[in-house]
Order: C-alpha cells, then sequence, then structure tokens
C-alpha cells in the first residue's frame, strides 16, 4: 500500500503544471550535479556525486512497481546511472524539463515492457 501511494504521489508531481516544476529539479541541473560528481576536481564533488546517483536511483526504483519500465534484473545501477546521464546529453532541447520525467523516459526506451 505504501509503495502505490509513493508511486502515485511521484506520479502525480511529474503531471503537475508550472507549480510543481518551480520545486523539482530540472534536467540541466540534474546533468550539472552529475558532471560535477564525476570530476574530481569540481567542488562539492562528492555532494553533486551523490545528488546525481541518488535522485536518479530515487525515481527509478520508485517507478518500478508502476510498470512504466522494466529493469532486467542483471543490470546494475550504475548501467542505469548511466543511461540516464546520456539520455539528457542527447536530448539537449528536453533538459528544460523535470528530471524525474526524463529520468523516466530515459528507462522506458531503454528497458519497455512488452
Amino acid at each position: 500500500m505504501i509503495r502505490v501511494m509513493l508511486v502515485a504521489l511521484v506520479l502525480s508531481g511529474l503531471m503537475l503544471g508550472s507549480q510543481a516544476k518551480a520545486e523539482v529539479m530540472k534536467g540541466s541541473q540534474l546533468l550539472a550535479d552529475c558532471h560535477d560528481g564525476d570530476n574530481r576536481s569540481a567542488r562539492d564533488s562528492p555532494y553533486k556525486g551523490g545528488t546525481c546517483s541518488g535522485y536518479i536511483t530515487a525515481v527509478a526504483d520508485a517507478l518500478v512497481p508502476a510498470g512504466v519500465y522494466c529493469v532486467p534484473d542483471q543490470v546494475k545501477a550504475g548501467q542505469v546511472l548511466d543511461i540516464v546521464k546520456l539520455y539528457i546529453e542527447h536530448h539537449p532541447e528536453r533538459q528544460y524539463m523535470t528530471a524525474p520525467k526524463l529520468i523516466v523516459e530515459a528507462l522506458a526506451e531503454k528497458f519497455p515492457c512488452n
């Protein structure tokens, strides 16, 4: 029951209009945090890296029960991070969108449920 409520909460945040977008991280900011986290000489590198991996992992894990995408069991967390980062990098025209929406798009494209 708690998972269902969590999924409903996350999905409602994805569907809301501009009010929620002001509070949710944008794709461009998530990508910047990921790049800073990958750069050991960047200021706040451990913090930015943690923000990147924690954010992507939390959204990805929260929506698995909803059946939005189907990540195979053998896929590692690092692979999920790489897929999302590459998706955001390869779609600069979408980086203004919310990070959760882009995470879902990346994973649904790579791991569709058939």
